[in-house]
């Protein structure tokens, strides 16, 4: 057994471990959140090393085992450790043995390959020659691997188990191999020759949720033509036999790529036959339409999937099948003009408008399903019709007719759905977005609405996370922005949904993409990320700080900013903190883009700033978003701060025409001077001018006194160009 303590430090290690491979897909390898995963990391993998050395780390039937053992369930059952054992099956990675004197450097390469996508792990040759490229030595991969002994124990065997080895030269190796030469001895066994194939068959099985099905079948066929080759002759047809009863135990789609690989004359074709034979007829017609569809590919596959089709097609069974479809074709045929006559007829109401009268309630009550079932029989366009009807009467001047508009289309909107009908439903759903971005008041089929939009967003992001148009996200967007009037329970109900379509998997990906753009698709990362509301704000926030490359810090405020008013907690939070100067003027420009009035006052100790930039974008801030409270806020900070930003804050004063800062400018006129010279004349200039351009007349006495001063009986001395100033300005006032 594992002892307790080695199992518990070996999953903390694969936690961090799935944090730093997560950390490199989002940032630079040289960023410093990468090094300080990766530093901690090595820190766990050092201390765990020194108690356990080597430590295997393997998957089996889609559990973790720590040398041998699994995983307790409850960690089994965790986040990371299921995104662990997911990499290593999607990788066919069935080990990883980690020995003492492991480095950093070594822990970099096997965590930018851990970070490879298959395709790209198998053009690099493979893991473990990628790690070798390196010099990678204290990390390998599938030294040791793990096999099923019973349902409750675990047998760990090197990589000499013949017969995995074996298995692992019928699916991968050349026909000419020396490893498969060496193997022909053990094929004379013809229950030895099976077992092997019904090993390779649960291994295809056990990746088929996992593993692309082409790539499962080329596997499956590679295995059956080397079997076919070694194996006796009196023992092929035995054998042929048993992997048609196989193949016909699949689901019908791999039936369809296996047969699609020009398989026909396997065993003299022999195999072909048999899986035919052992399909029913409804299987086989699904099988038959599968190579159909494989036989529009170009490439090789597809003309072997048109010519095993036609084979299929032209056996005693495809002419029944064949014929058998026809006429049911022709009767559904009448069948759906039958009832579209009959639907038609109900409809003539609505073509009819206002002239037909009230709805008929009967009627009322059957139109959401006449819908469906026009969707069905193939009218679509007639359903397209009724939707629109429908979406007219979501604005209806009668609101109980537009609250029942409403109800019918989420009932139909969650049909859509359910039967699989995503292209309808898009559409439908676009109607539906125009309509709930512009509704105010929260109601209960708002609320129906707004859940199934988000299911709809959910799979259409799954689909295509860079879609071009994403009115549903849009709309949510609007509604949890406060842009305009809304019931706070709609905004409420926006922001839930937009927090449930944010997944980690969603955002992990339009991080990347708008970090990397290695898709091509940077601007479409950009545009969801800024209407998927505060989700991905803290992220950005963090890639703001560290980055260091200034047009990805300008895209990142750009899509901050039409993030809006969702991320202000985050942004005052940061402030809060006192980052260093340069992060804290992007967080003042910020807050200067996305706040409003109430976040004035967090502008207010910026002023006090030691760093004169940060003051700046403080006050530029607070001149957009500061409205009645600016005056208010700039005075209070004018006596504390220097002569330099006192003068910017005059003339903002100025601008704002700010009668209450007449008598504090008054005060600060004829206040004895202090510090340069110079530099209390351009300030006393710019008060002056501020006090004309404010234009109080309590100011007068004051520039009159200043104006006027000469020699040694007035109570200061001014330079002349603020008496100049200062004459300027009460004649200005004077004039009014």
């Amino acid at each position: 057994m594992t002892d307790q303590g080695i199992q518990e430090k070996a999953i903390n290690v694969v936690t961090i471990l799935i944090k730093a491979v997560t950390s490199l897909r989002l940032y630079p390898p040289a960023s410093a959140i990468v090094n300080q995963t990766v530093d901690l990391l090595l820190q766990a993998c050092t201390e765990l090393l020194e108690e356990k050395d080597p430590l295997i780390l393997a998957e089996s039937e889609r559990k973790l085992l720590v040398d041998g053992e699994p995983a307790d369930h409850k960690d089994q059952e965790k986040i990371q450790i299921r995104a662990f054992v997911e990499i290593l099956t999607i990788l066919d990675i069935r080990s990883i043995t980690f020995a003492r004197g492991l480095g950093k450097e070594e822990l970099v390469a096997f965590i930018q390959a851990m970070s490879l996508r298959p395709e790209a792990a198998r053009a690099g040759g493979g893991l473990q020659e990628i790690l070798d490229r390196q010099v990678v030595r204290h990390i390998l991969f599938n030294e040791k691997m793990y096999v099923t002994k019973d349902k409750d124990q675990q047998i760990i065997a090197s990589m000499d188990l013949k017969d995995d080895d074996i298995l692992s030269i019928l699916m991968e190796a050349n026909p000419e191999s020396t490893g498969l030469q060496q193997i022909v001895e053990k094929a004379k066994d013809p229950e030895w020759i099976g077992q092997i194939f019904q090993t390779g068959m649960k291994h295809i099985v056990e990746q088929r949720d996992l593993t692309p099905g082409v790539q499962l079948s080329e596997k499956l066929v590679h295995m059956v033509r080397m079997l076919e080759k070694i194996a006796d002759p009196a023992d092929q047809e035995q054998l042929a036999d048993l992997v048609a009863r196989s193949v016909a135990e699949m689901d019908n789609e791999m039936i369809s790529l296996v047969l699609s690989r020009d398989v026909r004359n396997l065993f003299g074709g022999r195999l072909f036959d048999n899986v035919i034979g052992e399909l029913a007829d409804e299987r086989f017609a699904e099988v038959a339409d599968g190579l159909a569809h494989m036989a529009e590919a170009p490439g090789e596959q597809g003309w072997t999937a048109a010519l095993s089709h036609e084979v299929l097609m032209n056996t005693e069974k495809g002419r029944r099948v064949e014929n058998e479809r026809k006429a049911r074709d022709a009767q559904e045929k009448e069948e759906r003009e039958r009832r579209f006559s009959r639907l038609k007829e109900k409809l003539q109401w609505i073509q009819r408008g206002d002239e037909a009268g009230p709805l008929d309630p009967n009627l009322k009550a059957e139109l959401p399903g006449m819908v469906m079932e026009l969707y069905s029989i193939g009218y679509g366009q007639t359903a397209d019709e009724v939707l629109a009807w429908f979406t007219e009467k979501l604005t209806d001047p009668n609101p109980e007719l537009g609250a029942w508009a409403a109800e019918s289309l989420s009932q139909i909107l969650e049909g859509l759905i359910a039967a699989g009908l995503m292209d309808q439903a898009s559409r439908l759903a676009e109607r539906l977005s125009q309509w709930f971005a512009t509704e105010t008041v929260f109601s209960p089929a708002c609320e129906r609405i707004c859940r199934q939009l988000k299911e709809l967003e959910q799979a259409l992001l799954e689909r295509d996370p860079f879609g071009e148009v994403h009115p549903i996200l849009d709309a949510l967007s609007m509604i949890q922005s406060g842009k305009t009037p809304r019931d706070p329970a709609m905004q409420a109900m926006a922001a839930e949904a937009l927090r449930e379509i944010a997944t980690e998997g969603l955002l992990e990906i339009l991080l990347r993409e708008f970090l990397t753009n290695e898709r091509g698709h940077q601007k479409a990362a950009s545009r969801n990320l800024a209407r998927l509301g505060v989700a991905p704000t803290e992220e950005l926030l963090d890639i703001l700080r560290e980055s260091e490359d200034s047009t990805e810090r300008v895209r990142i405020l750009q899509v901050i900013t039409e993030i809006g008013a969702p991320a202000i907690p985050n942004i005052i939070g940061r402030i809060i903190r006192n980052e260093p100067w340069y992060v804290l003027r992007n967080l003042v420009y910020l807050l200067g883009r996305v706040g409003k009035e109430p976040q004035a006052a967090d502008l207010a100790p910026l002023f006090l700033h030691a760093n004169q930039r940060v003051q700046m974008e403080a006050l530029k801030s607070l001149q957009r978003i500061g409205e009645k409270s600016r005056a208010e806020i700039l005075l209070s900070v004018l006596p504390k701060v220097d002569d330099a930003l006192k003068m910017s804050i005059v003339e903002t004063l100025s601008i704002i025409k700010a009668r209450e800062a007449v008598p504090l400018l008054v005060e600060m006129l004829q206040a004895q001077p202090s510090g340069s010279a110079s530099l209390k004349a351009d300030l006393e200039e710019k008060i002056c001018n501020a006090l004309g351009n404010i234009g109080d007349r309590e100011a007068l006495p004051a520039l009159t006194e200043i104006a006027g001063s000469k020699g040694f009986f007035s109570s200061r001395s001014y330079q002349e160009k603020v008496k100049i100033a200062a004459g300027k300005a009460a004649a200005s006032i004077t004039r009014r």
